[in-house]
């Protein structure tokens, strides 16, 4: 019998690398544009660029916000992380040099394990890594504000975002926390419920990767 190559995700799971290669798709051709996206590359001067996330990133108009690239939005509504490893084969073929990943509030709200779900996201960064060479930065998690989740969700939240940094190089770490919140979860001025974002809210957002030279 062959010898197996084995990847551990997340120190937490082992499994061989031949199955996750059947079950990411990584056989299948990366390339396929989304109807939203136009353009190449090329014409605009960028690379292709994925986000990746629920609600918050849904809502964003990211190819406005940079217009350099060829952006594609892979946000859904509702999504948790579990979701999204669920999507990886599809969110693979938009072909992206980079991707920037941001998910987490959803899988809080359910009331899901910060270990666990820092452990999924890394699953999911491995995911869009192997047979890609694409760049895959991880956003810390937006937090809701405390006045919607109380301060167990906002510890929650910031118990992730701390597995998160540890578990991410922090070349590919972005943290919007100290942006985007203060003690009592995402600012006042950034939200229109206490999760979702407002306009001041995705161009501090989008104003944090700029800054850091992103994507």
């Amino acid at each position: 019998m062959p010898s197996l190559s084995w990847v551990r995700i997340g120190g937490l799971v082992a499994v061989p690398l031949t199955l996750l290669m059947l079950g990411w798709g990584l056989r299948s051709e990366p390339g396929a544009l989304p109807p939203e996206s136009s353009g190449s590359p090329s014409s605009r001067g960028g690379g292709v660029v994925t986000f990746v996330g629920d609600s918050l990133t849904a809502q964003g108009n990211w190819q406005a916000a940079f217009p350099a690239h060829v952006v594609h939005n892979q946000g859904v509504s509702g999504d948790t992380s579990v979701q999204l490893m669920a999507r990886l084969p599809s969110i693979r073929q938009t072909g992206a040099a980079t991707y920037l990943v941001m998910v987490g509030i959803n899988d809080i709200v359910w009331g899901y394990d910060p270990g666990r779900i820092a452990g999924r996201i890394q699953w999911l960064r491995t995911g869009l890594q192997i047979g890609t060479g694409a760049r895959v930065i991880v956003q810390s998690t937006i937090p809701c504000a405390r006045f919607r989740c109380g301060a167990d969700g906002v510890r929650r939240v910031a118990e992730l975002n701390q597995r998160l940094a540890q578990q991410t190089p922090a070349r590919d770490y972005v943290d919007l926390t100290t942006v985007m919140a203060d003690a009592d979860g995402l600012k006042r001025a950034y939200t229109v419920d206490g999760v979702h974002l407002n306009a001041a809210g995705y161009a501090r957002w989008q104003a944090r990767l700029r800054e850091l030279g992103l994507p």
